[in-house]
């Protein structure tokens, strides 16, 4: 395992110190269903690769390292790992959660934004969860769409979760769920301000465009939540001629 610092790195508010050590708790808490989405996206990648003995994949936004954890369980030992993630603070806790899972030794882990990663030889798939509703403009999207689609061979495969839509009834649901499980007044309005800076991406075909713009082709549902999704889709060069 190889551990890289990058200079060059934005932490989204709500990333530090402060929240890393509880991130995995809040996030099965605040979205309904959250464990199957890192499992979903180890099946849909596994399935994808099925066959090769040895893969190596890119992870943006690996957060704490949760969405790693399923691999042990789908028998691919000699798959090797890349996790990119500006976030000192949730790279500790993924290091410490890899070393116990004894996932570390075959995890490069790389501190900062995914441009600042050096190039390599391209991976044969990706997974970019919870992270496009981060980024700030459609063209900033875009290019980080594209930023991932540079490092992969043709016909990887590439699973994308983020939140899809703003639909008041949805997010009255989402609000009335947490409060049935003891979310307090206070924290609900915190996160009811929150939800804004989030600015999710307007509809499914709204990112199917920017798939395509990005050469992201064939994309398909595997988890809905809400208004959380993930999607799995496949680079294919060229594919807008």
């Amino acid at each position: 395992m190889t551990h890289e610092h990058s200079a060059h790195h934005h932490v989204p508010v709500g990333f530090g110190a402060d929240r890393a050590p509880h991130y995995d708790a809040q996030a099965s808490l605040n979205l309904a269903g959250a464990p199957a989405i890192y499992e979903l996206g180890t099946s849909a990648l596994t399935a994808r690769l099925d066959g090769q003995d040895a893969a190596s994949l890119l992870f943006v936004g690996v957060g704490t390292g949760a969405e790693l954890v399923p691999y042990n369980r789908f028998g691919v030992p000699g798959w090797r790992f890349t996790g990119v993630e500006p976030s000192e603070p949730m790279l500790a806790v993924a290091r410490k959660r890899l070393e116990d899972e004894g996932l570390l030794s075959r995890t490069h882990l790389h501190h900062g934004e995914l441009r600042t990663l050096p190039a390599s030889a391209p991976f044969d798939g990706a997974q970019l969860m919870g992270v496009l509703h981060h980024v700030e403009g459609e063209e900033a999207r875009l290019e980080l769409l594209r930023e991932v689609t540079r490092r992969l061979k043709p016909g990887a495969p590439l699973v994308l979760g983020c939140r899809v839509g703003i639909d008041p009834v949805l997010t009255d649901i989402e609000f009335h769920r947490l409060k049935a499980l003891g979310v307090s007044a206070e924290a609900l309005e915190r996160r009811r301000q929150m939800l804004p800076r989030l600015k999710p991406i307007p509809s499914d075909a709204a990112l199917f465009d920017m798939f395509a713009r990005a050469n992201l082709v064939e994309p398909r549902t595997l988890f809905v939540s809400l208004q959380f999704k993930v999607f799995l889709a496949r680079y294919q060069p060229d594919s807008r001629g």
